[in-house]
């Protein structure tokens, strides 16, 4: 019996296992986006109800950007996206910390994370209109955009601030 028990244990956990993957960690994909960067200044925002990481990058004591952290709901468990825009309020490039979720998997790929780069406050996110969605995996396209809007929201604040 125990030997059934520990056979219906692996299958079950097999899969889960080998759903794991390396994800970056926010210093890493800061690195990545903002190559000159030497520093940054991490502070807590609230919009709307949720707590958003904001690291305010440096150079040369000049500011080159923001990186806007932050979950928003896939279809059952939340994704954990990061946001990297520019002095101008551009999106330079948007990327996943964690997806936790067993569904919509495939907005991980660059093509689609790409089509929010150059994006900014102005600009609209329809996903199925401006955004091409993936296929099967509409909610988790949609929580794409709406974290890509909440930092070009919360950062458009942040530049008023500097100007």
């Amino acid at each position: 019996m125990k030997i059934i028990s520990l056979v219906l244990a692996i299958a079950v956990l097999l899969p889960i296992l080998a759903w794991s993957e390396n994800y970056p960690q926010a210093e890493e994909a800061i690195k990545s986006i903002f190559p000159a960067f030497q520093n940054y200044k991490v502070e807590s925002h609230i919009l709307d109800n949720q707590e958003l990481k904001i690291f305010t990058i440096f150079s040369d004591n000049k500011i080159l950007g923001w990186a806007v952290v932050l979950d928003e709901m896939g279809k059952i468990k939340p994704i954990t996206f990061l946001v990297g825009i520019d002095i101008h309020g551009q999106v330079l490039e948007v990327c996943i910390l964690e997806y936790r979720d067993i569904f919509g998997y495939e907005i991980k790929r660059k093509s689609f994370l790409r089509q929010f780069q150059g994006k900014s406050s102005k600009d609209s996110m329809v996903v199925g209109r401006d955004i091409d969605a993936v296929t099967s995996a509409t909610i988790s396209s949609q929580a794409a955009a709406l974290a890509v809007k909440k930092s070009l929201e919360v950062t458009e604040r942040m530049r008023k601030l500097i100007k």
